[in-house]
């Protein structure tokens, strides 16, 4: 392992790809892990707060960490004194008030920053910034550090430019040097150890409206109040449907695969190469751009194809675990 003390800052909200990270950080390094302030929602035994705050309701990723003892001390005396060997900022747009404070003492090859926001513009040329004229001055973090980037589109580019350049000229235009790639992960203890039996077409929670309307009983919106029922739902249905929303990446991918569904994605051939998900294509997944297209292809599918195509979807899910994403992110930091 190429660093061991890590210093893992958090938000005071749910952020999936965030919070994840951590899952997968936490799970292989244990204490060395230091989340600040601490992610209490995490936690098995943590402070309880109520699932309809937390996005997607919480299932999936949260209350699975056994709470062990963690040095929390005198954090910003630690940041002085190169306590750390590795500072992560797990979301850049609701940290750059710490990102500021810290900065004179960060150091560039031993800090990273995660950016998982579904707008493509990077930390601080989206409109919240720009809507304060005295935030242009914020000291930038792409330009100092590597900056992983989740929803990394032409449009990443544009936003960079303050929307001057048409879309035409931002596609042929160079991403700044320290951009890299990220995208959700999911915990291991989801995934499915082998396709489980189905016995139903579609899940109940449905987010393409299209679709939604000609399944009965099914709602774009969660309909279960609990994990245990949510998942039951899904590793009984042969098909997972899923699409762009606010972004292009989502847990919902991960959970279905995990679940055994065949993930069908809505305009996936449409999703630019550099955006989260990855992995994704018609080896794994059924692409579609309608229902009538849809439906075509799911009753075309002999059962050969059913289960190569469930077969890949497992394989997938299994390289993007909260874990493995740690590991690929911890490549990122020299050995000395």
């Amino acid at each position: 392992m190429p660093t061991s003390r890590i210093l893992y800052l958090t938000s005071s909200t749910s952020d999936y790809l965030a919070d994840s990270l951590f899952h997968g950080l936490r799970s292989l390094l244990g204490a060395e892990v230091v989340d600040y302030p601490k992610c209490e929602i995490l936690y098995k035994n943590g402070n309880a707060v109520p699932s309809s705050r937390v996005h997607g309701k919480g299932f999936t990723c949260y209350g699975l960490l056994d709470d062990i003892a963690v040095d929390r001390y005198d954090i910003f005396g630690k940041v002085q004194r190169g306590f750390f060997d590795l500072v992560i900022f797990s979301s850049i747009h609701r940290q750059f008030g710490l990102y500021v404070q810290f900065l004179p003492w960060l150091r560039a090859r031993r800090t990273l920053i995660i950016d998982g926001e579904d707008v493509p513009a990077i930390y601080p040329y989206r409109g919240l910034f720009w809507r304060r004229p005295y935030w242009g001055l914020l000291p930038r973090a792409h330009n100092r550090f590597l900056y992983f980037k989740r929803e990394w589109t032409p449009a990443t580019i544009r936003y960079r430019w303050f929307l001057m350049p048409p879309r035409w000229l931002a596609a042929r235009m160079p991403a700044p040097r320290n951009l890299r790639r990220i995208s959700f992960s999911i915990p291991a203890e989801k995934i499915a150890p082998e396709p489980p039996a189905k016995t139903k077409l579609f899940p109940r929670h449905i987010v393409d409206p299209e679709v939604a309307e000609h399944v009965p009983d099914s709602a774009t919106d969660h309909v279960f109040d609990n994990e245990r029922d949510y998942y039951a739902d899904l590793r009984a249905s042969r098909f997972g449907i899923s699409v762009k929303r606010a972004g292009w990446d989502a847990i919902r991918h991960y959970e279905l695969a995990a679940s055994g569904c065949v993930l069908c994605f809505r305009d996936l051939d449409k999703k630019p190469a550099t955006c989260a998900p990855d992995g994704l294509d018609d080896t794994n997944a059924i692409i579609y751009h309608n229902r009538q297209e849809l439906m075509a292809k799911i009753e075309r599918l002999p059962d050969v194809e059913y289960a190569r195509l469930q077969a890949g979807a497992l394989a997938w899910v299994r390289q993007h675990t909260t874990v493995k994403r740690a590991e690929q992110l911890l490549e990122f930091i020299p050995t000395k």
